[in-house]
Parts: C-alpha cells; structure tokens; sequence
C-alpha cells in the first residue's frame, strides 16, 4: 500500500495502546490539549478517559470518538490516515472470517458491507485514502483472504 513500517507502527501503537505511556508524545499532547472533549459540554477528555474508554479495543464501538481522533492522524499525513483506515478495515475482516467462511461471503463484498452500515468514519478530507485502501484491499483480496484466515 505504499505505506512505510514506521507509520503503520505509529498507527497501530496508539489504536491498540492499553496504557497511558503506550501514547506516543504527540498523540498525548493532542488529547491533552482538550482537541477530544466529553459529551454536553463536560471538561475535556484526559488520557486515562480515553484509555478507560477505549478498552477493550480499537476505540470500541464508539464511532463518535473515531471523528474525534481521526483529525489528528489527518494532521500528520495522508498515510497516517490510509494506515488508520486499513487497521479498522483489517479487524472487521478479521472479526468475519469464520462468518465468511460458512456463508461464502466475499471480502469484497465484507467491505462493501463495512462501507454501506457506516462503520467507516469518514471526516472531511480523508474520503480519498479510504477509497485508495477499500481499491487496495479488493484488488488484492485472494491474498488478504490466505492471511485472514491464518490469524
């Protein structure tokens, strides 16, 4: 995908992250400086909320948090961004295979599926790395398939 190791790690670090000094510097500075804030109006998130949050993994099922933090792999580069998009994409394929498997279900059409129920968080700006990765991920989807099925 053109994307080097050094941004994919970054990137995967701070999705995975389980605790406060797994945030890179950055990343720590970014959520500190009050960019993610709680619901109604509340004070701004800390790292420990986000962590706490954020458990068990992946920034959960909390898609209104995913807007918060993409902006800031958004500052950092455009393969920042197609790494963050490839990560979510890679766990929804991977949470799939045995459903895959038994019904036969395609990766693309899996993707496709991803894309339609809006587990993609799209913000202004990035719409053109999540297409470069869903086209990567398609065209390349018998290989994708061998390594899904051997996690």
């Amino acid at each position: 995908m053109g994307i080097s190791e050094e941004v994919s790690k970054y990137t995967n670090g701070v999705i995975d992250a389980r605790k406060l000094e797994d945030y890179p510097e950055d990343f720590s500075k970014y959520v500190n400086e009050g960019k993610i804030s709680r619901p109604k109006g509340r004070v701004p998130f800390s790292l420990a909320d986000l962590l706490v949050m954020l458990h068990p993994h992946d920034f959960g099922k909390k898609a209104s948090m995913k807007r918060e933090i993409l902006p800031f792999f958004r500052t950092k580069g455009r393969d920042y961004v197609k790494a963050w998009y490839a990560h979510f994409i890679l766990d929804y394929l991977v949470d799939l295979k045995d459903w895959m498997k038994n019904t036969g279900e395609s990766i693309e059409d899996c993707i496709d599926k991803y894309l339609k129920n809006k587990k993609a968080t799209v913000i202004v700006g990035t719409k053109e790395q999540l297409i470069e990765i869903v086209s990567f991920l398609k065209r390349n989807s018998e290989e994708l398939q061998k390594d899904i099925y051997m996690v």
